[in-house]
């Protein structure tokens, strides 16, 4: 937990999970209120407002930044995959394993970039193991005998045993975790630094 240009890791730490478990939340809100429900697909055109870009012309060389609106989903190509998508009887289990796994990837990045990731910490282990196995195309690679150190959370144990089998829903084979775990294990995370913290303030303190 090494200071970096002057910055408490554990506080930068405690922000960015918080910021990454509301943003699962809203996302989950937005998602629930129409995806079960077979009604008409959100336009696309509706985020036109939030697909502002600084280089809004396509010329080489070109350094404008005007902000200028006008990106569509059209322009970005995803028009046609997101009407395929729609129809996909596993939608839901693709967006929440795309909203968990940047949620996952987000945070652990953040652990390793800041040495949080030689933590011993069952939980924080977890994070990281999970993490490996989001990037290994939602699959667990452990090999039989590999030695880990304890990885786990609220129930759930990382062992060799998982060696194959998806970390999420794959719409055929059932997930190691839901993405309700997902959401208390960045929960759990931001209680956990902000014991930390209390012990280093309190210890600074003596």
């Amino acid at each position: 937990m090494v200071r970096k240009n002057g910055m408490d890791p554990v506080e930068l730490g405690i922000a960015l999970i918080e910021e990454q478990l509301l943003a699962l939340v809203l996302y989950a809100s937005t998602v629930g209120s129409w995806i079960d429900k077979d009604k008409t697909p959100p336009d696309l055109a509706a985020a036109n407002a939030l697909l502002r870009r600084k280089r809004s012309r396509s010329e080489p060389q070109t350094h404008i930044e005007d902000g200028t609106p006008g990106v569509e989903g059209e322009a970005l190509g995803v028009a046609q995959s997101w009407a395929a998508f729609h129809q996909d009887p596993q939608r839901l289990s693709v967006v929440l394993r795309v909203a968990g796994t940047n949620a996952i990837l987000a945070v652990a990045d953040f652990f390793e970039a800041h040495d949080f990731s030689e933590l011993r910490t069952p939980e924080v282990q977890f994070l990281m193991r999970i993490r490996d196995a989001a990037t290994s195309g939602n699959t667990f690679r452990i090999e039989a005998g590999e030695r880990i150190p304890v990885a786990s959370f609220n129930g759930l144990t990382i062992t060799d045993k998982l060696n194959g089998s998806p970390l999420f829903d794959d719409g055929v084979t059932p997930g190691f975790v839901e993405f309700g775990d997902v959401a208390a294990l960045l929960r759990y995370l931001v209680d956990h630094l902000r014991g930390a913290q209390t012990l280093i303030s309190d210890g600074d303190a003596g």
